[in-house]
């Protein structure tokens, strides 16, 4: 069979390295869905709840409140912010709620969030749930409110198809009559290639070898 086109070597060369690339940073590019839920508890040892729910767990004063959240990534990123409404029954994209009451109180706990998302469309195994669990201090502060410290550190996803990182937002609080946000992002560090993305590829490489032949012959 006799290629379909003649390309020069500059073109073939030059489609072969736009194929690279886009296999290379395509995806980081493409948007991603995260479907997912939190659940928190505080204690060291303690188990969050495996489930979604509107389940809340108190420590003197201090409620963490689950949240459910539906995200795409924009550059790489899926922010879960404070965008979502800030109710113990109706957190939304984010990852779950504080509320600081009462008197003030000395902390020197620890707190497990528990972070559980279905795998992302075109990802293998398409239905696998994958869940992280990130512990976190609570510390007073000198104004009587506490701060809640995540270590900055991510907690990584890897399984056939993909490399996710997620991270949670340090965050410092008083007592007040409004609960805040506990945010964090999801980093698409790799993931799948479309299949356009693959057929480029094959098209490059193919055109470099049609090349090499006739330089040969």
């Amino acid at each position: 069979m006799r290629f379909p086109t003649r390309l020069s070597r500059p073109s073939a060369l030059a489609l072969a390295a736009a194929a690279a690339a886009v296999l290379a940073c395509g995806t980081a590019s493409a948007q991603t869905q995260f479907t997912g839920y939190t659940n928190g508890c505080f204690g060291a040892g303690c188990t969050p709840e495996s489930a979604p729910g509107a389940a809340t767990d108190v420590l003197k004063g201090l409620t963490y409140a689950n949240s459910t959240f539906d995200v795409l990534s924009s550059g790489g990123i899926a922010g879960l912010g404070s965008s979502g409404m800030l109710d113990p029954a109706n957190n939304i994209n984010n990852l779950g709620s504080w509320l600081l009451s009462g008197a003030p109180n000395t902390y020197a706990d620890s707190f497990t969030l528990r972070v559980s998302f279905t795998a992302p469309p075109g990802t293998s195994p398409g239905s696998g749930l994958f869940t992280a669990d990130l512990s976190g201090d609570v510390k007073s502060t000198v104004t009587g409110g506490l701060f809640i410290d995540f270590n900055d550190t991510p907690q990584t996803f890897t399984f056939a198809g993909g490399t996710f990182s997620l991270t949670v937002a340090d965050l410092s609080m008083t007592p007040g009559a409004s609960p805040v946000a506990v945010t964090g992002n999801i980093r698409v560090t790799s993931a799948v290639p479309e299949p356009e993305t693959y057929a480029l590829f094959l098209a490059g490489l193919g055109a470099v070898g049609f090349m090499a032949r006739r330089r040969k012959s």
